[in-house]
């Protein structure tokens, strides 16, 4: 029962299965006879019948009482030899990696649902929401790993992206599948929404895995050290982006007019807090530091592409929600 749902532990009790079986026959070649003479002996006979009759009320028997035979002896033979045999069974059938033990999969689409669209497109939503917190997580780990990370920890968000991708991969697959049903103009609509909100999600991710992975690995590289006081202002920006990332998955995954929004609206938010980036970068262009000038291209780019993941997450919202709606939320 431990082995269910987990194929690693269920392929190892299948090989010590096969394993205990064929040591057993192997064993018992040179005894046969001998076994069948047992078992005839042990046996109850049908001696008042005759012919295929007396084979048919005593084979059955002996085959039973053979096999019985067979597993008692061998069990009794091999069980000085578990700790071997568990060792041979490990060899054959290693531990898996972490990362491939947690594949991550969607949890919430449902063939069986596609007949209904209404709910297929539902089901969508959730899972675009399973999706956001993919990236979320993303988000959340880059910005220690690009400001003062390790190539460790810089791996560790780019393996995230796996995730993200067999996600994407799982949601525009079903969404293919939906649109082949027969759907109404407004469930076509909200399907094409959807399909790029999930694209755009997909984007972040490819950002986040991709650039500001490399960035953080070009700041090893030069042996750039960020300042304090960068680091602020870098995790202020990211803060907001963030922040907006958020309310953008509020408004695809509960089609939230308000949520929509807030992310629209930030726009100003976002461009006065790149400006001030921006000034406070160019002050710190000329400051008595070594490696500045590697140090202000790291910066500024980590700062363009935050605003650029910004750029996708106000996509998402705005595609996620009329634009009657939006300005009835305002």
């Amino acid at each position: 029962l431990a082995a269910i749902g987990k194929p690693r532990e269920a392929g190892r009790a299948a090989l010590v299965h096969v394993v205990f079986n064929i040591l057993g026959v192997l064993i018992w070649l040179p005894f046969i006879p001998r076994l069948a003479a047992a078992v005839s002996v042990l046996s109850p006979g049908a001696s008042e019948l005759e012919g295929v009759a007396r084979l048919a009320a005593e084979t059955p028997r002996q085959i039973a009482n053979a096999h019985t035979i067979f597993n008692i002896a061998n069990t009794f033979l091999m069980i000085g030899f578990s700790t071997q045999l568990a060792r041979l069974v490990e060899w054959a059938v290693p531990d898996r990696p972490l990362a491939e033990e947690l594949e991550v999969r969607a949890k919430y689409l449902d063939t069986e649902l596609l007949v209904t669209p209404s709910l297929a497109l539902d089901r969508v939503r959730l899972e675009i929401l399973h999706l956001g917190d993919r990236v979320r997580e993303m988000m959340a780990q880059i910005l220690p790993a690009v400001l003062a990370g390790d190539r460790e920890s810089l791996l560790a968000v780019s393996k995230l992206d796996d995730g993200v991708d067999a996600l994407h991969g799982s949601i525009v697959t079903f969404l293919g599948q939906i649109s082949r049903q027969s759907l109404t103009e407004a469930q076509t609509d909200e399907l094409l929404k959807l399909m790029e909100a999930v694209n755009d999600l997909e984007n972040i991710g490819d950002i986040i895995e991709t650039n500001l992975v490399t960035l953080g690995t070009n700041r090893i590289d030069e042996q750039v050290i960020i300042s304090d006081a960068t680091r602020d202002v870098i995790s202020g920006f990211h803060a907001t982006v963030v922040r907006g990332l958020d309310a953008a998955l509020v408004a695809v995954t509960q089609k939230n007019p308000a949520a929509a929004a807030v992310v629209t609206e930030m726009k100003q938010e976002i461009n006065k807090l790149a400006d001030s980036a921006a000034m406070h970068e160019a002050q710190r262009l000329v400051a008595e530091e070594p490696n500045r000038l590697p140090a202000y291209t790291i910066e500024m780019d980590v700062l363009q592409n935050l605003k650029r993941i910004y750029y996708f997450a106000k996509r998402m919202a705005r595609a996620a929600v009329p634009e009657v709606d939006l300005r009835e939320a305002r």
